[in-house]
């Protein structure tokens, strides 16, 4: 049995949280792992080159857990450190930087913010960090400003522009970082308000939604795109190589579709037939068949496949029933996973929609469970990880295969990563490393 350890962790220029460790012996390593460097892992997909990953947890395969603070913001690992972000007081949130092979706290960089209004199932530590092997990348929002940061990994601040851009704020932000070609994406897409409800002062409603590309090195704006108002998106764009070119994927209500390219920022193309929904879950791409969902309130209601090439993206489909809001669809192959939010699973045939199967996901929430995390899948499982704290292992094919349903300490609102053939579990309370003491991570 691992036995349970109560350590308190004093960095140099900031006080850190209280940190519980369950420790292992390092005693070899895998050189064959990939980084989860940005939300849901390469390029957003949510799957990993991963094996041997449990089904069932228990204290044989839990190599460390570790106390982090509230934050909705999803773990991501470059090499041997673990980054996310937290609340950790009334004005203040930090971004943490833990060993990925104990869970010891290595740094904590604190800033203090303005608070401003959010939805309660919101916090202020939602955006998930980016990774490189340089830098660590965070955009958040404070008062009515987006703002972004870049430390290194030894947690020294590089740059903070605190002021990317303006916003208005209906339940918060969420959006997290991407980058690519050198670029910072950072949204600071928002609605003012509409008939009987306002989001806006009257100071701020000529204020212009836009989209921002900084300079990863200095934090400085190399260009900024402004759009229509819309409502507020929280979905996190990925990068498409296009040619010679790479561009960022994004869409929004008002805007629907854009391809936007990286140095420029200018719009390659768009796909606007008029959404109704917001643009929550993040995007699938595979052979450029792009697919994402829109919806609002209880479930998803817009799609589109498209087809992307040339100019003018092509409409190729569209899968409706049963689609997801908040969690973010899981590609494997050529069959596609879709979690509603109430917790209905259904795997369709990509990019048909043809259905191939409808369950509802067992566990202690019942009917009454709810999903915001995405699901991630590796070694031919798919994690589902529900606000009642319970994670439903699958097993991926045809047939609706439940393995196991594990019940961990608080509820699940970030999404799971998976790297050196281990998983990392983000609850309320706690950071989560599963996976074989006799292959930890470095």
């Amino acid at each position: 049995m691992p036995f349970l350890t109560h350590l308190h962790f004093t960095v140099m220029k900031h006080p850190i949280l209280p940190c519980s460790v369950l420790f292992f012996s390092v005693l070899s390593l895998s050189i064959h792992a990939e980084d989860w460097a940005r939300f849901r892992g390469p390029n957003g997909s949510g799957v990993a080159d991963a094996k041997n990953l449990p089904a069932t947890f228990d204290a044989s395969n839990t190599a460390w857990k570790a106390d982090i603070g509230r934050g909705y913001s999803s773990p991501v690992i470059y090499k041997d450190k673990v980054f996310l972000t937290a609340e950790a007081g009334p004005g203040k949130r930090s971004v943490l930087c833990l060993n990925a092979g104990n869970g010891k706290l290595l740094w904590s960089y604190a800033v203090t913010f303005t608070e401003h209004k959010q939805n309660g199932l919101n916090s202020f530590a939602s955006s998930t960090p980016f990774a490189d092997a340089e830098r660590v990348y965070v955009n958040w929002t404070s008062g009515n400003a987006v703002e972004a940061l870049a430390l290194d990994h030894s947690g020294k601040l590089l740059w903070h522009n605190t002021h990317v851009a303006d916003y208005i704020h209906e339940h918060g932000s969420g959006a997290s970082a991407i980058v690519a070609d050198g670029i910072m994406l950072v949204r600071a897409e928002f609605d003012t308000g509409k008939k009987g409800q306002t989001f806006a002062t009257p100071e701020q409603m000529n204020w212009k939604s836009s989209i921002v590309g900084l300079d990863i090195a200095t934090g400085k704006q190399k260009w900024k795109l402004e759009i229509p108002n819309t409502l507020n998106p929280y979905s996190t764009p990925i990068v498409r190589d296009s040619g010679s070119k790479r561009e960022f994927i994004l869409a929004n209500t008002t805007s629907g579709y854009m391809g936007i390219d990286a140095l420029s920022g200018k719009i390659n193309w768009q796909h606007n037939p008029g959404y109704q929904q917001r643009s929550v879950g993040s995007f699938i791409l595979k052979d450029d068949v792009l697919f994402s969902t829109f919806g609002q309130g209880d479930g998803g209601k817009e799609s589109t496949l498209l087809k992307l090439g040339g100019s003018k993206p092509q409409i190729i489909g569209s899968i409706i029933k049963n689609i997801p809001y908040v969690p973010t669809p899981l590609l494997m192959g050529d069959r596609l996973y879709l979690i509603r939010d109430g917790g209905i699973i259904t795997c369709v045939k990509f990019p048909t929609g043809d259905e191939i199967y409808n369950e509802r996901l067992p566990g202690t929430g019942g009917r009454g469970a709810r999903y915001f995390s995405s699901p991630v899948a590796a070694d031919g499982k798919i994690y589902c990880a529900s606000q009642s704290g319970d994670v439903v292992v699958i097993k991926a094919g045809d047939k609706f295969e439940t393995l196991a349903t594990n019940k961990l300490d608080s509820p699940i609102n970030a999404t799971p990563a998976i790297a050196w053939n281990h998983l990392f579990i983000r609850t309320d309370k706690t950071l989560w490393c599963i996976g074989s003491k006799t292959q930890p991570v470095p």
